[in-house]
């Protein structure tokens, strides 16, 4: 082999766990290298809300959080059910025993965290849950990225202002309380601040990754777009080096270690239907998750497990083909979530993941869940934001363009949507008696904490209200994603496996590897949650090992 360069760590994609992965590794000593597939930086990560799931962690515990190790095993064994080979006890605790380290790790390194202390666990009434365990980075001025600025990944709606995810639920609310009123004011009036000091604010997912990226050119990683992962070079069971693609042509890389942190294969239209029987347009992930990864370790025979599954969630395709991930226009009040028969079959406010799994399982049980439709009555659409929708808002466009339906009388919205239109009548029916108990009898709908977080505290049932007020809208849903959470498996160093046993200096972490979450999203940030912290616990697995044995001489 005729290497054109070397390197000792070579970290592959630029999303959050890239990067923190580059980061510990720089710090550790070594000479770092961040390969990114496309020509922006920063990955699904910049498209996210931003916010990790740190159980145990000081941030959330300086806000007013009491939490403990013990309490974050508990919570994990107890929701996580699936035991396969990505969420073993061993992942779990090495997750939880260093989430905290690498919260204060970052911190000493420039990192600026902000608490969530409102922010629920998904099942926060299961043992061990909590509300707080979240935390995001603070707002960041781009102007600090110098010639990077222009290469952060944007998503494909920019918001008017920086905001955290950590106080996103007063945003759909903003006309309906003084509290949240004042909440979502002083989020816009901070981001005319940072305009008239000249700074380019951002915050969730693009100011995440963009301190992280600054943190580490700050350590002299040196950071590479264009350049695809194309293979892995292993010899006896140990990598030695990657072949990248530079310019067009091939290019060859030697290293003592490998971290994959890269997306996973969210739009390879042909994985997507072998393991889902979807395909990719409904995704919000980054375009460039292919499944490059996925289609390596499995000609390398890599363990993988996970397929599955993705972060799912309900979401609604815009006219221009984009979707819009559904998360908190499903929990508040005056609406419903029906599939083709008109009938309800889960509880509209629970996770996305959870929420996206059971359109899948309907209509793998019906054939008549995709689309489902989402109905909503008038005081929906004149209290809360619904996507780029203001209250009381309905532009023309979208109904002429049929994306999103009226009508004066529920039955005649049934028949412009293809709905059943006795079905419809009927669960509306039976949902508004559930409005006037203050108790969803079917799916515990407003049950829970988490539930609550998204909708309007101002009603008996904060997730439930009537539908009986005309008009009536209806929105087509689909089970859409923010990227598949099924690949190469890791053990609780980090390390990828083959046939039960790591490849030597090969590590994986994101959503190219099977997420220790497995099957559910146990709080908000369990994608970059676990993401971060597996490549901060690989990056110091290689310096233990493969750098502290060299020194020995063991290797």
């Amino acid at each position: 082999m005729e290497w054109q360069e070397q390197w000792e760590v070579v970290v592959v994609g630029s999303g959050a766990g890239g990067l923190v992965a580059a980061i510990t590794a720089a710090h550790n000593g070594q000479r770092v290298l961040l390969v990114e597939k496309t020509e922006v930086f920063g990955g699904s990560s910049a498209l996210s809300g931003g916010g990790l799931w740190i159980p145990n962690n000081h941030v959330s515990k300086l806000a007013g959080l009491e939490d403990s190790e013990e309490e974050a095993l508990t919570y994990m064994e107890e929701v996580i059910e699936d035991k396969g080979p990505a969420s073993t006890r061993e992942r779990k605790v090495a997750y939880i025993q260093n989430g905290s380290k690498m919260v204060s790790f970052l911190e000493d390194l420039g990192m600026k965290w902000v608490a969530a202390p409102h922010y629920p666990d998904y099942y926060p009434e299961r043992p061990g849950g909590k509300i707080g365990r979240s935390i995001e980075g603070e707002v960041f001025d781009l102007r600090e990225l110098g010639e990077y600025e222009g290469l952060l990944r944007k998503g494909l709606m920019e918001m008017p202002f920086p905001l955290y995810s950590g106080r996103v639920y007063s945003v759909p609310r903003t006309f309906t309380s003084m509290k949240d009123f004042t909440n979502v004011s002083g989020m816009l009036f901070s981001g005319i601040k940072y305009k008239l000091q000249g700074k380019h604010a951002t915050s969730i997912g693009q100011g995440l990754v963009s301190r992280l990226l600054k943190i580490a050119l700050s350590l002299g990683v040196k950071i590479r777009l264009n350049a695809p992962l194309k293979d892995l070079i292993i010899e006896n069971d140990a990598l030695i080096g990657i072949e990248i693609e530079q310019n067009g042509a091939p290019h060859f890389i030697e290293t003592k270690a490998v971290i994959l942190a890269g997306g996973g294969f969210d739009h390879n239209e042909e994985l997507r239907r072998k393991y889902h029987n979807i395909g990719p347009e409904w995704s919000s992930a980054s375009k460039g998750n292919q499944g490059d990864m996925l289609l390596i370790a499995q000609r390398h025979g890599l363990d993988t497990a996970l397929l599955d599954e993705a972060w799912w969630g309900p979401s609604a395709i815009n006219d221009d083909g984009s979707p819009s991930f559904l998360v908190y226009e499903r929990s508040l009040p005056h609406t419903i979530i029906v599939d083709q028969e008109g009938k309800r079959y889960f509880n509209e406010a629970e996770s996305y993941v959870d929420a996206g799994r059971a359109m899948l399982d309907k209509q793998e049980e019906t054939g008549k869940a995709i689309p489902s439709w989402m109905i909503m009555e008038s005081r929906h659409r004149n209290r809360y934001l619904f996507g780029s929708m203001m209250p009381r808002m309905v532009p023309k466009k979208l109904l002429k363009s049929g994306w999103l339906k009226r009508a004066d009388t529920i039955d005649d919205l049934a028949k412009i949507c293809g709905i059943n239109v006795e079905g419809l009548r009927a669960t509306i029916g039976r949902f508004n008696e559930f409005v006037d108990n203050g108790k969803d009898g079917d799916y515990k709908r407003g049950d829970s904490a988490y539930d609550n977080y998204y909708g309007d505290p101002a009603y008996k049932n904060p997730n439930l209200g009537h539908i009986n007020k005309p008009p009536y809208y209806a929105v087509k849903v689909f089970p859409g994603d923010l990227g598949t959470k099924g690949g190469i498996v890791a053990d609780e160093h980090g390390q990828a496996l083959r046939d039960g046993k790591p490849i030597a200096g090969l590590y994986a972490t994101g959503n190219c590897s099977a997420s220790v979450m497995g099957k559910v999203y146990p709080g908000p940030g369990s994608t970059l949650g676990p993401t971060t912290v597996f490549g901060y616990i690989s990056a110091n697995h290689i310096k233990s090992t493969i750098f502290e044995h060299a020194k020995q001489g063991v290797i």
